[in-house]
């Protein structure tokens, strides 16, 4: 035992040899509970044979401590060492968290080829290879992996929805990676195209991806990947995204087969531009911003007779988009500047027939949505910090966020209070999961004792109950 002797406030130290049977992340129990009731056994014997473990155990053992990490506030495969060393969590968690050096291991497995082979340097250099956009296929570790997603979707999706709004947008991981290749900004690192549910506040779907890869690339197969998952659980598809889904195929698919709603910036063409500026005066209207007030330095109007030049326009039968305006300027613009320069024109494309100013404002609200999500995975939780250089190591990690932060929401959507459910993960750490608490045995019974004073100690209790409930039902 060594004592520190007092410093500036009122209290000594000591360091005792033995572990303290007491925890500071009580809490965080509750999200391992979450992920046995949600999670069967079949999943991991699935990713046990997808990475080449002989033991089912021993792979939830990995998965089980990557999340715990994150959720606890990890960023750093090291940082398990501190979950570890909380002897009274490691009790109550029934096992020790895996080490640095097996979750490396278990991250490097999902470096893999489709057939599972694990990937030569030399076929990985000619799957990422700069100044050549691809999407790299996934190994079947990641998409072991990517069946995980849907089953907390089927546990939050009580009953089937009757709507589903679907923001797609992706997002720029820096890492100063030499394997990373560099994005349209600049910026060297990866670049995952991601899929929200914005009703639920959850991933749909990821795909990572090369920080060189255009989010356009590709986007007609990811969208229908993304329709096909979401209508296992609403009925009505609505859709939303930025100039990187202006795309003909894509858009045609949507409106022509899948029959899916949409609002997506569009390209400001030459074309569109001039059918823009030809409006008459009296076409522009102000509309109201997200804060509900209406000003005059943001305008819209309907394009109504531009047509771009897409094979889908001379089709019979086909009913053409519509296209709505935007024109921008700053509030003391005009003073520096001449009246044919002060307006800033945007756009935008849709299938759906809402009056102009609801659809716009709808359609901002993507920000709020999906780039907000964003933050909190590369903030709140883990995803911002890839742990290395092999790319389906870092596909793995980024996916194991995105599976993290379905887990959070469906914990407060099945078992907290209404006033948790717009709390993000720092929030949530701070008020329920670091949570002080004393591991005692009594009569062959493992009992957990915390303050009657804590504000979250009954929530605690309650949440373990729903759980219980949630673990015996069957999945939808």
């Amino acid at each position: 035992m060594k004592r520190v002797a007092q410093t500036l406030l009122p209290f000594k130290t000591e360091i005792m040899p033995k572990p303290l049977d007491a925890t500071a992340l009580a809490g965080l129990t509750l999200v391992l509970e979450l992920m046995r009731a949600v999670f069967p056994k079949a999943t991991y014997r699935t990713l046990r044979k997808a990475l080449g473990y002989s033991s089912r155990k021993t792979v939830q053992r990995h998965l089980e401590t990557l999340v715990l990490l994150v959720v606890a506030g990890g960023e750093h495969l090291d940082d398990v060492r501190i979950l570890s060393a909380d002897h009274g969590f490691v009790r109550l968690a029934g096992f020790d968290p895996t080490k640095p050096t097996q979750l490396k291991d278990f991250l490097y497995r999902f470096h893999q080829a489709t057939d599972g082979r694990a990937l030569a340097p030399e076929e990985d250099a000619r799957l990422s290879h700069a100044g050549e956009a691809t999407i790299r296929p996934e190994g079947p570790g990641l998409r072991a992996l990517d069946d995980m997603l849907p089953l907390t979707l089927a546990r939050s999706c009580t009953q089937r929805a009757p709507r589903a709004t679907l923001d797609i947008d992706a997002t720029i991981l820096a890492a100063a990676k030499k394997t990373a290749l560099r994005a349209y900004e600049g910026t060297r690192g990866y670049q995952p195209q991601m899929a929200f549910w914005a009703e639920t506040g959850m991933w749909l779907a990821d795909q990572f991806r090369d920080g060189n890869v255009p989010a356009e690339f590709g986007i007609r197969d990811f969208l229908q990947r993304v329709v096909a998952c979401a209508r296992r659980y609403a009925d009505t598809l609505r859709l939303r995204g930025d100039s990187a889904l202006y795309n003909e195929d894509a858009l045609t698919w949507l409106a022509d087969e899948a029959h899916v709603e949409f609002a997506v910036s569009a390209d400001m063409s030459e074309a569109l531009l001039a059918k823009c500026l030809a409006l008459p005066e009296g076409a522009w209207q102000p509309y109201e911003s997200l804060s509900g007030e209406p000003t005059e330095e943001r305008q819209y109007a309907e394009v109504p007779d531009f047509v771009p030049g897409w094979r889908r326009t001379y089709k019979k039968h086909t009913q053409p988009l519509r296209y709505i305006a935007i024109r921008v300027r700053g509030r003391q613009r005009d003073i520096l500047e001449g009246d044919d320069a002060r307006w800033r024109h945007f756009a935008v494309v849709t299938n759906m027939q809402w009056q102009g100013d609801r659809l716009l404002r709808w359609h901002r609200e993507k920000q709020g949505t999906v780039e907000h999500a964003h933050g909190v995975m590369k903030h709140d939780l883990g995803g911002g910090c890839l742990p290395c250089g092999r790319f389906g190591a870092n596909a793995a990690w980024w996916r194991l966020n995105a599976l993290a932060h379905n887990l959070l929401q469906l914990l407060k959507r099945r078992a907290l209070p209404d006033d948790m459910q717009r709390m993000r993960p720092k929030t949530l750490r701070f008020r329920l999961f670091h949570m002080a608490g004393i591991v005692v045995k009594h009569a062959r019974t493992m009992v957990l004792k915390l303050s009657e004073t804590h504000p979250c100690a009954r929530v605690f209790i309650e949440a373990r109950e729903v759980l219980a409930a949630m673990a015996r039902e069957a999945p939808a």
